[in-house]
């Protein structure tokens, strides 16, 4: 994996970066690696207008799927998602170094 094969896109305020979203693209599937927003811009629409852009993305660039993993407890990441088209496909039990599952979600294009 080489830096090329990375994409971020941003969201900016008053000059400063306050939600990104980093992927990681392959030939046919693209996989959302990060996604996060300032505590203070929350609730802003902001994670929803990254996730249409990297739709977009994707669309342009001919991806079958954008695949992510989520804490299972992070219900306001898991609704995001949900509301926004992606579905579970599994869960990764003790997939995180504290022991929390991951639930594996896909958005099919």
């Amino acid at each position: 994996m080489s830096a090329n094969d990375t994409l971020f896109f941003t969201r900016e305020a008053k000059g400063a970066v306050v939600a990104s979203i980093e992927i990681l693209h392959g030939v046919d599937d693209a996989e959302i690696l990060n996604i996060e927003t300032l505590p203070s811009h929350r609730r802003q629409g902001l994670a929803q207008s990254l996730l249409a852009e990297t739709f977009d993305w994707a669309r342009q660039n001919q991806r079958q799927a954008l695949w992510l993993e989520v804490r299972a407890s992070n219900d306001a990441a898991v609704n995001l998602y949900l509301k926004t088209g992606f579905v579970q496909i599994s869960t990764r039990k003790r997939y995180y170094s504290d022991g929390e599952d991951a639930l594996v979600m896909k958005y099919t294009l």
